[in-house]
């Protein structure tokens, strides 16, 4: 354990020293979440105000409207109509026979078309209009519009728990006489690459983590997102792609002879690419795969992180939680044990 401990000691000073990793893992994602949030900011603040709706002076449903808090209720004449849609003084008309005339789709027609259709099916049910239920509320809290944007979010927490691929290349590279110096000193003293590669893994994880818990930091303080309600759950994933990202930047580093850039480079398309598929440069794409190619958001790592975060926060569903965490554990158990194999057949006829 002592070698160990004093091996933690001087992975975490070399990649502290590292400025690659440092902006890679520290200032690249700020810079996202900037971008994201300035790009998008309209969608995220959304404000719903009071909807305008016309109705006739005869309309059988004209007490039940104006009895909801959200509605503002115009009687019209029918000459009168037209002008009022075109002019977006009202939103909606609803007939005297419960049909709705709009002029263009949006948040405000949806939501009058929810109160119709509620009291279509109370009629159909027989039940007297008097009984309608006032105390329904319309709008979900969670706006669909504000939910697409999160998804990005989401997306980009995915990614930057992967991060850990980084710190994962330069513990490999540390032991590879052909590729460092300090990786020609390593291999000529009794030092057991096992105990030097748990030291990397458990390194790589806690500065990776620092550096999410200061982006989830900024998002909710500086931001002012709140991405979480439901932490437990959710930090589950969070380390499960941290882990993820540690054993994938290992797998990179043991299984090819290229220098540590082409190897970053090579981590970062990786990571990029699997992060598009999993909604972060649109949620279009994602939406997209999950209906044509549904396989691919069950093995994609970061589109695993990405929906379990959506689902546990936004949706309060918690089902596919341990097949996330199994899956993910699953790649990390691979991705190390084959690295490691690759790390002790590695011999040099010279050094």
């Amino acid at each position: 354990m002592k070698s160990v401990f004093r091996n933690c000691i001087y992975q975490g000073k070399n990649l502290y020293r590292d400025k690659s990793f440092l902006f890679w893992t520290l200032i690249y994602p700020l810079i996202m979440a900037i971008f994201f949030y300035t790009a998008f900011n309209g969608l995220i603040n959304i404000e719903l105000e009071n909807i305008d709706i016309g109705i006739s002076s005869q309309n059988p449903i004209a007490f039940v409207l104006e009895e909801i808090e959200i509605v503002n209720v115009h009687k019209l004449s029918e000459d009168e109509i037209n002008d009022k849609l075109e002019n977006e003084e009202i939103q909606g008309f609803i007939d005297d026979d419960l049909n709705l005339l709009v002029k263009k789709s949006g948040v405000n027609q949806t939501i009058i078309k929810e109160i119709l259709d509620q009291i279509k099916q109370m009629g159909s049910l027989n039940v007297p209009i008097e009984k309608f239920d006032f105390t329904v509320e319309y709008i979900s809290e969670i706006n669909q519009k504000a939910d697409i944007v999160i998804i990005i979010f989401y997306s980009l927490i995915a990614m930057v728990s992967a991060y850990g691929i980084f710190p994962g290349i330069v513990t490999v590279s540390l032991i590879q006489a052909n590729l460092t110096n300090v990786g020609k000193r390593i291999n000529i003293t009794p030092l057991r690459k096992n105990e030097f590669l748990l030291a990397g893994i458990i390194v790589s994880l806690i500065l990776n983590l620092l550096s999410n818990v200061i982006l989830l930091i900024f998002i909710k303080y500086i931001l002012k997102i709140n991405l979480f309600t439901e932490m437990k759950y959710s930090t589950i994933f969070i380390i499960a792609g941290n882990l993820f990202g540690v054993a994938l930047g290992i797998f990179i580093g043991a299984s090819n002879k290229q220098n540590e850039n082409t190897k970053t480079i090579l981590g970062i398309m990786i990571t990029l690419f699997l992060s598009a598929l999993s909604g972060m440069i649109s949620p279009n794409i994602k939406i997209w795969l999950d209906k044509s190619v549904p396989v691919l958001g069950k093995i994609n790592p970061i589109a695993i992180i990405t929906n379990n975060l959506y689902r546990i926060n936004l949706l309060g569903n918690t089902q596919t939680v341990i097949e996330g965490a199994l899956i993910l554990s699953i790649y990390c158990i691979v991705l190390i044990s084959i690295s490691y194999v690759f790390l002790r057949r590695k011999t040099y006829d010279s050094i």
